[in-house]
């Protein structure tokens, strides 16, 4: 009897936490689908008295959401592929190459990240502005192409890669520059997955960054876009934002739903390694 009361009681918690994430996320898609006059009336309606699919036509072309998609879509899948270069190039370096110093410039690669970002907007701000890289995407893709985080994960990743398979591959012929492709990725696919997803989800929604380092209309990502039609006072059609926010949302969830069995398995083996 005890057990039962116990399961029952984690099936309430667990639907309780369930319709707190569930809820919104129905009234944004819910919403999307309705007309302007529906979503403001007093008290709303639940569903959708008529399905209005021309929303999302509509925010695709009138707003303009053509061209942040695809900004945001060059940045994101630029500066994730970066990121993973760069990332297994320095954990592989980090983790196998005894270099001098190699612990101190470890421990400093991990102090970036108590750093708040909002201390280095300043100083990112005139060195872009003095390479000539403001308003242009480049400005929100190369001093995004590394993360300490990326670095510190892949690095205790690679730690539990056996030595001695590293070098049966250089005994069978295997470069330097081939143990990267042909051993440390293969046996480091969860770890890559999770780090690209992070880092996808990180600067798909990124704004402070895009904001201050970004100036004209076809230049923005989506998160500038959603707000600049946010704050419009020509622009109250709420069905329309929302249906831009359910289009933002979409590639995230396809690319997560995708590979969320490498994502668990690469948070669950990376938080024991090292």
């Amino acid at each position: 009897m005890k057990k039962n009361s116990k399961m029952i009681f984690n099936y309430v918690i667990m639907f309780g936490l369930i319709s707190l994430f569930l809820i919104p996320l129905y009234w944004l898609l819910a919403g999307s689908f309705k007309s302007n006059f529906e979503f403001n009336l007093v008290p709303p309606t639940m569903f959708p008295e008529e399905i209005i699919f021309g929303n999302y036509s509509t925010a695709w072309t009138q707003l303009g959401f053509n061209q942040a998609f695809q900004n945001s879509m060059i940045v994101t899948i630029s500066t994730t592929v970066l990121n993973m270069i760069t990332g297994t190039l320095a954990g592989f370096i980090l983790s196998k190459k005894k270099i001098p110093g190699g612990k101190i410039i470890l421990a400093l690669i991990v102090s970036v990240l108590i750093v708040p970002p909002a201390v280095l907007l300043l100083p990112l701000y005139f060195m872009i502005v003095k390479l000539g890289l403001y308003d242009t995407l480049s400005a929100i893709i190369f001093p995004f192409a590394a993360n300490a985080f990326t670095i510190f994960f892949m690095k205790q990743y690679i730690d539990d890669i056996p030595n001695d398979l590293i070098e049966a591959a250089r005994i069978d012929g295997v470069g330097e520059f081939g143990l990267i492709p042909k051993v440390i990725v293969p046996l480091s696919t969860p770890a890559l997955v999770t780090v690209a997803l992070i880092n996808f989800v990180g600067n798909w929604n990124a704004f402070t960054m895009p904001l201050v380092l970004l100036r004209s209309n076809e230049k923005f990502t989506l998160p500038l876009k959603q707000a600049k039609m946010a704050n419009a006072t020509d622009v109250n059609q709420w069905t329309l934002i929302l249906a831009a926010t359910v289009l933002s949302i979409l590639p995230v969830l396809v690319i997560f739903i995708g590979s969320q069995r490498y994502f668990v398995k690469g948070i669950m083996e990376g938080a024991v390694k090292g």
